[in-house]
């Protein structure tokens, strides 16, 4: 599932729309692997091979490469794999002279970093402080890193996908049999990928994708800069979405190492390893957000929501959405090659609460000539647009890694746990359920069984987090009306991290960075500095810049 928000300048940030120990967290067994410096390499660093000569900050950015190990659980291995890095260099540099480096992951999993951060430098140096080294590498499966893929090339993805679609798990929505038919969809899909990687070289590659390797990709980094360019070798990292749930998973691993640590947009982590789908709460916020876009719209008049004249309360207004996507349910329509249906009409629908600034003035006008039935072809190229605007490219990099990282599997369409899991989803919100609640199929008989995954539990039956004490404490991060990451998931998991923080926005979209807040760069800002500066715990931000505006971020 992708969850996905264009909001910094070009900026995609993917969540994916996937017995307990109470004591400290315990490490994986391939934790001391490369803890030497004997065993540490040195970053090569050299001018970026793609353009970057349009960023206001391009003299300042390389790009640089780092040799580390294939699996880190096999420690009587020799193979490596190299990761492609690119840092934008400090604006500002520390007055102490230190030199320091601050790492990113903006989510997924699968999305590739390095060109995200090239393009959104000026603004990441100012929601930092500056004084950082921002880097990010491209991570396993992603982009040239042993790419993961279960097809040959994108035409075939897009046939497969077409072909074994996700259904849509409304009742009326799909057939009667919907269920059944969405779970044998993902189990060809599984086929197909195991069928591609039956070579030996890449059935090793697809099981040595999990975060767990990643996260230690992200300390390789840090031991590396620490050997070689006298860093203080202690992790600062900003993660978005994904990100934030590979910051959990690092600190888990290595909690006495983590420096400055800022996870944004959470995902819980108990969800995404021992849940089917990528998060079972994700979309508890999402009915809320949506019901405010619209209380914003019918505010700001049409001038800037073509919906703002058509009812008087954003109740009537949801009603008559959602009696539109009804009307298209039951009298598809095509347009331009393609079929209008209610699922086509809430994946447009979504838009507007996933992508709460710049685009959400020009969806309510195709949401608007939906209404109407009118210029049905120019909503399909809207759509059409979205959609590619956020697909990952020639590689199936999500499915390889969020299945490599669950630690369950069914037993068939009639496994309880998937019923159970897939019915959570489905009944945590009114408007969304079904178009989304199929995703906890996805993994289901994955084929591959990821090596170095992070297996351990972080909450008991009862609810009761574990205790993870870092070196410095965490700072969470979630948006009021996130509608795929909710501040729910924030507080679970600063619950399990001891001394963290959690800063509420009062903000749409997903993540910091939807919305501008002067009050949030400004804790960043603070919590980054060289005397940390933690906010109150469930301290409250405002945001500057409207769901409506056009404008988006500074820089």
């Amino acid at each position: 599932m992708r969850s996905c928000s264009p909001s910094m300048r070009g900026l995609t940030v993917c969540s994916v729309v996937l017995s307990i120990s109470l004591a400290s967290a315990k490490p994986l067994s391939f934790r001391s692997r490369n803890d030497t410096t004997t065993a540490v390499k040195k970053i090569s660093w050299a001018p970026c091979n793609f353009n970057v000569s349009g960023d206001p900050l391009a003299d300042q950015i390389d790009c640089g490469s780092l040799v580390v190990p294939l699996d880190y659980t096999d420690p009587t291995s020799n193979e490596t794999l190299t990761l492609s890095l690119l840092r934008s260099k400090a604006v500002s540099p520390s007055a102490t002279g230190n030199k320091k480096s601050m790492l990113f992951n903006f989510g997924g999993p699968g999305y590739p970093a390095r060109t995200t951060l090239a393009e959104n430098a000026v603004t990441l140096h100012n929601m930092t402080g500056g004084e950082y080294d921002l880097v990010a590498f491209d991570p396993r499966g992603t982009a040239d890193t042993i790419t993961f893929r279960c097809y040959a090339n994108q035409t075939e993805r897009l046939a497969a996908t077409a072909s074994l679609p996700i259904l849509d798990l409304t009742p009326g929505a799909s057939a009667p049999n919907a269920f059944a038919e969405n779970y044998a969809n993902a189990v060809a899909l599984s086929q197909r990928c195991a069928a591609y990687n039956l070579d030996p070289a890449l059935q090793k590659n697809a099981n040595v994708l999990t975060t767990g390797m990643v996260a230690r990709d992200l300390m390789a980094v840090v031991d590396s800069l620490h050997t070689f360019e006298e860093e203080d070798g202690l992790l600062h990292y900003w993660g978005i979405s994904y990100g934030s749930l590979l910051g959990a998973t690092v600190a888990a691993l290595f909690p006495d190492r983590m420096e400055r640590l800022i996870l944004d947009g959470i995902v819980n982590a108990e969800n995404y390893y021992h849940h089917f789908g990528i998060d079972i709460d994700q979309l508890l916020s999402s009915d809320d957000a949506f019901q405010g876009v619209l209380s914003d719209c019918l505010k700001i008049g049409t001038s800037r929501c073509a919906l703002a004249d058509i009812n008087s309360t954003a109740p009537e207004l949801e009603a008559t959405l959602l009696a539109m996507v009804d009307r298209y349910q039951s009298n598809p329509v095509a347009a331009a090659g393609k079929v209008i249906n209610g699922k086509f009409v809430k994946e447009i629908l979504i838009v507007i609460i996933k992508y709460p600034t710049g685009i959400v003035p020009l969806a309510t006008v195709y949401i608007r000539s939906l209404l109407e039935g009118k210029n049905l072809d120019g909503v399909v190229a809207f759509h059409t647009a979205l959609y590619n605007a956020v697909s990952m490219g020639d590689n199936d990099a999500l499915t390889g890694i969020a299945c490599s990282d669950k630690v369950i599997r069914a037993t068939g369409p009639t496994d309880q746990k998937l019923i159970d899991d897939t019915n959570h989803m489905f009944n945590s919100t009114k408007i969304f359920g079904g178009l989304l609640a199929g995703i906890a199929s996805q993994c289901a008989e994955w084929p591959h069984e990821g090596r170095g995954k992070y297996t351990e539990h972080w909450f008991d039956e009862e609810g009761r987090p574990r205790v993870i004490k870092t070196r410095k404490p965490i700072l969470f991060v979630g948006n009021r009306y996130d509608p795929v990451t909710p501040v729910k998931s924030a507080v679970a998991m600063s619950s399990v991290f001891e001394g963290s923080r959690v800063l509420e926005r009062d903000a749409f979209g997903h993540a910091s960075i939807a919305q501008w807040s002067d009050c949030t760069a400004e804790v960043f800002r603070g919590y980054f500095g060289e005397e940390m500066v933690l906010p109150e715990d469930k301290k409250v931000c405002e945001v500057d810049v409207g769901v409506f505006d056009v404008g988006v971020f500074p820089g």
